[in-house]
C-alpha cells in the first residue's frame, strides 16, 4: 500500500525543498553557489519535517483511495463517505491473514 503514497509523496517533497532553494536564495549567480552550499548545511531536522509535512498533506484522496484499492481489491467502499463497519474490517482481516498464511505455505 505505501508504494503508491510514497511515490506520490516524493516528487512533493522534492518540490518543496527545491522551492524553499529557490525562494531563499539570492539573484547573483556567484552568491547563489554559495548560498547552495550554505542552505544544505543550515537545513535543519526541523525544517525538513516541515516540509515532508506539506508533501504529506499535498498527496490526494484519490491517490490513497487507489493505494487502499490495491491493497484490499474486494473491500467495497460505500458512497457515503467512505465509512466501513467495524465487521466488515473484521472480514477484511482475517482475509488477509488467510492470505497471509497461504503464502508464507
Amino acid at each position: 500500500m505505501d508504494q503508491g503514497v510514497i511515490e506520490s509523496m516524493k516528487p512533493r517533497y522534492r518540490k518543496q525543498l527545491l522551492s524553499k532553494l529557490l525562494f531563499e536564495g539570492d539573484d547573483d549567480e556567484e552568491q547563489t553557489a554559495c548560498s547552495i552550499v550554505q542552505f544544505w548545511k543550515v537545513l535543519t531536522l526541523k525544517d525538513r519535517v516541515h516540509i515532508i509535512k506539506e508533501a504529506w498533506e499535498s498527496v490526494t484522496e484519490h491517490t490513497l483511495k487507489r493505494s487502499w484499492r490495491k491493497l484490499a481489491p474486494y473491500l467495497c467502499v460505500s458512497d457515503d463517505g467512505g465509512s466501513v463497519t467495524v465487521t466488515q474490517l473484521r472480514g477484511l482481516l482475517k482475509q488477509i491473514q488467510r492470505l497471509w498464511k497461504l503464502r508464507r505455505g
